[in-house]
């Protein structure tokens, strides 16, 4: 980890140098590689100011907080940091996860979980083992005829659309078949 820091009409003591450092190891840890850091510590009046700016491949991540002491002020813009640097990753662990499931997959999975299971009779059932609805707001209100529907789908990027068919005026499903072509589910009511 390449640190800079830098002290406006203060002299930047040592003791605050190995405080800092001490505080982006922490951040450092959660990188794979190598990351920049430029600290900014300055005091006006009664408020001790820390600015740190974290740059790496993932982002450029920054904090800053002010408070009565330069020490606090220093470990709440890290947390700052560090609660952003999180965020991210868990947001893109998200994004891998999604892309990475098929709607045959998604299908097999749940019917796997749906299996009855003979319950152990020392073994309470418990309610994290049910399936849980999960709502999507997917949905075509426009008419559509199946040929649109299937190329509303491919735009899209998902696996199946919920569409009211131009002709008869009610809900049919387009979904794509693992072979790679598609199928329409149109119900009789």
């Amino acid at each position: 980890m390449k640190l800079d820091i830098t002290g406006r009409h203060i002299a930047v003591s040592d003791g605050l140098r190995q405080h800092t450092a001490d505080r982006l190891e922490k951040i450092d840890k959660l990188f794979h590689d190598d990351i920049e850091a430029h600290a900014v510590l300055y005091v006006e009046k009664h408020r001790h100011v820390a600015e740190i700016q974290i740059k790496s491949r993932a982002g450029v991540f920054s904090g800053q907080e002010s408070t009565g002491d330069l020490y606090l002020s220093i470990n709440e813009a890290v947390e700052k940091i560090e609660k952003q640097i999180r965020r991210f990753k868990d947001k893109r662990v998200d994004r891998r996860r999604r892309e990475g499931t098929t709607a045959a997959e998604a299908v097999a999975a749940i019917r796997s979980e749906n299996e009855p299971d003979v319950p152990h009779p020392d073994k309470p059932v418990s309610a994290a083992s049910a399936s849980r609805i999960v709502h999507s707001d997917r949905f075509r209100k426009k008419p559509l005829s199946p040929e649109d529907a299937v190329m509303e789908l491919v735009s899209s990027g998902q696996d199946v659309l919920l569409y009211r068919d131009a002709e008869t005026n009610r809900l049919n499903v387009v979904h794509r078949l693992p072979d790679g072509n598609f199928g329409v589910v149109d119900p009789d009511f």
